[in-house]
């Protein structure tokens, strides 16, 4: 009686740990069909029901994923020109950075039984840095370009965070475009110093940098006219001995300086790089023709997995995030204004960073990942052993299949991600006379075609700098 009543228990958890299994593959491809509804919306233009279908959606992301519902909220309120509510979501954001900072990012118990996705989503470096960007333009596209200081003073204090934690070992601790950026918000506040410090530490991300963008030619004239205005002729004559193309910026009486920041594309998307590992005894398995579209290409490959564990003898599956692209035939754009036209410059690659982060976070995740592997074959095994020991060499198999059926539906990588960030930033600087002015913006192609087209009005503020923000993709 107590064999069987063994038996019977090892026997009933297998349809719970199937269950689990379900309900985690059951969340993934549910955000996996929400962003790609929400990457149509945005693409489309139309951020108003972009920004209400997030907030709709909020239950989807569950607790384990509540940076990600404020940090896609931020965003999409952001392009709505909902500027209030993008920097409250973001402020939600930078405390859920807070809170899982002080917490160990070792993922527990669950994630080595089932997967890294039912851990809470902790963000990564190169997120919390760019929340900045968009809090900072919140405050000045609202008209509080004073407060947008709060925000390059943050930067400057987490930058000092990351290059000085970790014994020194983090690989994003700095970044040229964010520093960049903030040199920009510091000098339209009068902060000149700052602002001089903010680009002399940005030429030097650019040439180290992650996401290999050459340095902007604005940056260094602006790296050099500020040492020039701050007496410092030693500084101003090093940038001019790195850079000999330095030009002091002048900028003509009663007229301001127009900024065009376009958000432009999708950062990639993590997928799966799935191996599966079987010794069989019998392979009925029939190889069918290719399929015709990524759902069904997902659903084969989901069929395959399942079929290989039921008929392997010993099965191991395993599951590693990697990046794919989003295919955006937007590139480039040019601005037309005041009898000048000015082609926007790429200034930042976010998807770049994301693929190099993720690219020196792999071995982590290897081990990681092998490891939870180990303990999902080694558990099998001893449950099976047990069973056959104590009931037969038919339960025992039985159990074993389980097992591997088991491997197969909870076994995914980590996919989560900040996805509705842009793949890079493209930027067009140029002086304007004090008033309002009506921009023309087209957005072109790899052949220089105009592909779609908007309009922008600025009211351009005498020695000032006056921000517009757009957003490009045709995916």
């Amino acid at each position: 009686m107590r064999i069987i009543t063994s038996t019977k228990r090892y026997i009933l958890a297998m349809p719970v740990l199937f269950a689990i299994s379900a309900i985690f593959g059951g969340c993934a491809s549910s955000l996996a069909g929400y962003y790609k509804s929400l990457r149509t919306k945005i693409d489309s233009g139309d951020y108003e029901e972009a920004a209400k279908f997030v907030d709709k959606s909020k239950s989807k992301y569950g607790s384990s994923n509540i940076l990600m519902y404020y940090l896609d909220s931020g965003v999409a309120t952001h392009f709505a020109k909902d500027y209030n509510t993008s920097s409250k979501k973001f402020e939600l954001a930078k405390r859920k950075f807070e809170e899982y900072y002080q917490k160990s990012i070792t993922a527990g118990v669950t994630s080595m039984i089932f997967n890294d996705s039912t851990m809470p989503y902790y963000g990564q470096d190169f997120e919390r840095v760019h929340i900045s960007i968009f809090e900072a333009l919140d405050c000045i596209l609202s008209g509080h370009s004073n407060e947008a200081v709060v925000e390059a003073r943050q930067i400057d204090t987490l930058f000092k965070t990351l290059e000085t934690e970790k014994n020194y070992k983090n690989f994003y601790k700095d970044d040229g475009f964010i520093r960049y950026f903030m040199g920009l918000v510091y000098e339209n506040a009068g902060y000149i110093n700052d602002a001089h410090i903010s680009y002399f530490k940005a030429l030097k991300a650019y040439k180290n940098g992650l996401s290999e963008v050459s340095t902007p030619k604005e940056l260094i004239d602006d790296a050099y006219t500020s040492a020039l205005i701050l007496g410092m002729e030693n500084r101003a004559a090093e940038i001019k001995k790195e850079y000999p193309k330095a030009c002091k910026r002048v900028i003509p009486s009663d007229y301001g300086e127009c900024i065009v920041v376009d958000y432009n594309g999708f950062v990639p998307e993590k997928i799966d790089n799935v191996s599966e590992f079987a010794l069989l005894d019998i392979w009925p398995y029939v190889e069918v023709a290719q399929a015709v579209d990524s759902q069904e290409q997902e659903d084969f490959n989901k069929a395959k997995s399942v079929g290989l564990s039921i008929f392997a003898k010993d099965y191991i599956k395993v599951a590693f995030p990697e990046y794919k692209d989003f295919e955006n035939r937007v590139v480039a754009f040019k601005v037309q204004s005041y009898q000048q036209e000015v082609k926007g410059v790429v200034v930042q690659d976010i998807g770049k960073i994301a693929k190099a982060c993720l690219k020196d976070n792999i071995g982590k995740i290897y081990a990681k990942t092998l490891a939870r592997a180990a303990v999902k074959y080694i558990t099998g095994k001893a449950v099976s052993n047990k069973i056959s020991d104590e009931a037969g060499k038919d339960l025992g198999m039985l159990s074993q299949i389980s097992f591997n059926m088991f491997n197969s539906l909870s076994e995914t990588s980590d996919k989560r991600a900040w996805n509705t960030l842009p793949d890079k930033i493209l930027m067009a600087r140029f002086c304007l006379p004090a008033g309002t002015h009506t921009l023309k913006i087209n957005f072109l192609g790899k052949h220089g075609e105009v592909l779609d087209s908007c309009s922008a009005e600025v009211d351009v503020k005498a020695d000032k700098k006056n921000f517009v923000a757009v957003r490009s993709s045709r995916i």
